[in-house]
């Protein structure tokens, strides 16, 4: 079990949900499902059963202006009897956010007027009422907001404490993602009904009256978990830790800004972090299996040097790959962020609980990305094991070998034959964010339907196209796109950055052509481009895609990365190959420097996307040795070109020859080597599909 695994480094957490309705793939009210939580976790967060929009009382008879009361949700307390029969502690999910929280609590009387939506428009699609904003003519005061926030922090930890759950909340998100750059508040704060009618420091009242409620609620009801209401140390058995919590946690930015608003001070008050009230950061890890993992245990480094613990909130690792090793490279993922934990527990860092967000794939917020670490029959998946291995020792082994499709594409999102829709999952088409993607027949460039997100309610929301084949590849691409907005953009969706790879100025109403040659970064195990269109304050332009193509190039190898195809061969004797700008083909460039000592000791190139083709391959090289060769590695190589060296050494010359991968079987790799052990400089390789 994972809990009795790291129970000498840190708790090990589930999220889970109740049973309640349709929603019939829940973990609580299922056996088998809270058989194996009780197995395998420690600590369990509730998914949705306490938020605020399941909990707070405003239509209750106790309501009134300045008391908002804490109604518990039915299927938040069966967790709660759940957590408590089972000896699982609890984090508390969460107090003050701006999502799944009533409007009506931020209005005079709790009437919310809102900003109303096109009749049209709302007769068609009648859940856009859920998304009206607030007209802000029905705020409450400052002051009267501040005295429902705090009734609510003391409703809700005397429920907990009179009720027999103090001794399993362990801890609290008492703010949960009050941090959005997005929004370019001056402080980084996102744009909340929270900020709008309390003010900035919404934050430090909600820590301050959660921190008083508890320290009143635990003196108060001390003596119904046997302990002394003047002991401290006893007292600390039911003094849950308070947390900020957040996502993207590992942005250097969001993590500059969130450190700074918990320390500010005004001339009101001290700081969040200074008067003591936090005692951890949750970070959510919401990851992917190309993410990272340097970036985000440098993060956690730099918050535990401001607050006392950390706690890995809401952990799950989305596979990006598209092919037959999608689950081996989350596996590694996982492996690898767990063994980083650990080093860091090992160091010093006070990480004290990880959080998994969901325990089967088929019940995750994003089921699509299959994050976690069981699968929907319970079974666990090599994410499992890398769980334990990091723990304990062991070895993943490798990944299975695989064909790459390197034919051109059309999508014309057209019915088939057999006039079957086209098929998005399929073809590697999805959506990113919240909205609709759908094939329409109303806006097409040509035939009879096009793809559409038509409706968005986030300005990251966009249609995303999967090129994972592409990985290492110039390709050109072409896409009508129609839009209301002034631009759209085709970019690259990584998760440490999202670069732009072309900009088209579009024009209302009229289908604009998109077009670019873009090189696919090697390195990465998949890579989507999305497509996504500027927005306007709060508007959301919606998207139509038609006749979308991608044409290989070939493989660019320009040295020009941080990673590239080139590895050393050799028996028994290595070069040495590095990345250099004092020598290149192309002026400001870069080359790589293969430096030897004996002559067995050279380089070669995979060109796995190539297994099974005859390619053409040409590159510039510079060396002192008199002769070159190339061939196709393998146990027993097949030489395939030698050349006389051009010139005196000095210069640079240009090696070509067609090389055939259609025998070979596992790999393709093809190797240079020289007559000599002299150092050998290689730039500017291009890879052809032989015609």
């Amino acid at each position: 079990m994972l809990s009795k695994i790291y129970e000498q480094y840190f708790k090990c957490g589930v999220a889970c949900e109740k049973i309640n309705g349709p929603f019939t793939n829940h973990e609580i009210g299922n056996p088998d499902k809270e058989a194996l939580i009780v197995k395998e976790f420690n600590s369990m967060t509730f998914a949705n059963e306490l938020k605020p929009a399941y909990n707070m009382g405003f239509a209750s008879e106790l309501a009134t202006s300045d008391n908002l009361p804490f109604c518990i949700n039915p299927n938040a307390k069966a967790m709660l009897d759940f957590a408590k029969k089972n000896s699982i502690q609890v984090r508390g999910h969460v107090l003050v956010w701006h999502s799944q929280c009533p409007k009506e609590i931020f209005c005079k009387d709790y009437q919310a007027i809102t900003f109303p939506t096109d009749p049209k428009l709302l007769k068609e699609k009648p859940f856009l009422k859920y998304f009206e904003k607030l007209n802000p003519v029905c705020y409450v005061d400052r002051d009267t907001m501040l005295r429902r926030l705090k009734s609510y922090c003391f409703h809700v930890m005397e429920y907990m404490y009179q009720n027999g759950y103090a001794d399993i909340l362990y801890a609290w998100d008492v703010v949960n993602e009050a941090i959005e750059l997005e929004d370019q508040h001056p402080l980084g704060l996102r744009k909340s009904y929270w900020l709008e009618t309390i003010g900035e420091d919404f934050i430090y009242w909600a820590f301050r009256y959660t921190k008083d409620a508890i320290l009143w609620a635990r003196q108060k009801y001390a003596h119904l978990y046997h302990i002394s209401p003047d002991d401290d140390t006893q007292l600390g058995a039911i003094t849950p830790a308070l947390f900020y919590n957040d996502y993207n946690e590992w942005h250097p930015q969001k993590r500059q800004a969130i450190l700074h608003i918990l320390w500010k001070e005004t001339p009101e008050h001290g700081s969040v972090i200074g008067e003591g009230l936090i005692d951890g950061i949750g970070m959510q890890g919401h990851l992917s299996d190309n993410h990272s993992v340097t970036e985000y245990m440098d993060a956690m480094r730099e918050y535990a040097k401001a607050v006392n613990q950390i706690h890995v909130t809401e952990l799950d690792v989305k596979c990006t790959c598209g092919n037959v090793n999608a689950s081996y490279y989350q596996a590694v993922f996982y492996k690898e962020l767990f063994e980083a934990m650990i080093q860091a527990k090992k160091e010093g860092v006070n990480l004290t609980s990880v959080t998994l967000w969901g325990l089967t794939d088929d019940n995750s917020w994003i089921k699509d990305a299959n994050p976690l670490l069981f699968s929907k029959d319970l079974s666990p998946k090599k994410a499992y094991d890398a769980l334990v291995f990091a723990a304990i020792g062991g070895d993943l082994g490798q990944p299975l070998p695989i064909t790459y499709d390197l034919s051109d594409r059309s999508y014309h999102f057209e019915p088939d034959a057999q006039g079957a829709m086209f098929d998005c999952k399929k073809h590697g088409f999805k959506m990113k964010g919240f909205g609709e993607m759908r094939l329409q027949n109303q806006n097409v460039h040509t035939g009879t339907y096009a793809l559409a997100q038509d409706l968005r309610f986030d300005h990251w929301s966009c249609i995303l196209m999967d090129v994972t084949d592409f990985i290492g590849q110039t390709i050109e691409i072409g896409a009508y796109i129609k839009t209301d907005a002034k631009k759209a953009f085709l970019f690259a969706d990584l998760e440490e950055n999202a670069p732009i790879v072309c900009t088209v100025e579009t024009k209302k109403g009229q289908w604009n052509h998109l077009h670019t040659i873009y090189k696919v970064p090697q390195g990465l195990r998949s890579l989507y481009l999305g497509f996504r269109v500027q927005d306007e304050g709060e508007t959301c332009f919606g998207l139509w895609l038609d006749d979308i193509s991608i044409h290989l190039i070939g493989m660019e190898e320009s040295f020009e990365e941080t990673s590239h195809i080139a590895s050393s061969r050799g028996m028994g004797h290595l070069p040495v190959l590095t990345v250099t700008s004092e020598q290149a083909h192309t002026p400001k460039g870069h080359s790589l420097l293969v430096t030897r000592q004996e002559k067995d000791a050279t380089v070669k190139f995979n060109l796995q996307p190539y297994l099974g083709r005859m390619v053409d391959v040409r590159l510039w090289v510079k060396t002192k040795d008199t002769e070159l060769a190339m061939g196709i590695d393998g146990t027993t190589p097949k030489e395939v070109l030698r050349r006389k060296r051009e010139g005196n050494g000095e210069d640079w010359f240009l090696v070509s020859g067609t090389f055939d991968l259609t025998n070979c079987t596992n790999s393709a790799q093809i190797y240079l080597e020289t007559n000599g052990n002299g150092d050998i400089y290689i730039d500017d390789m291009m890879v052809t599909i032989h015609a």
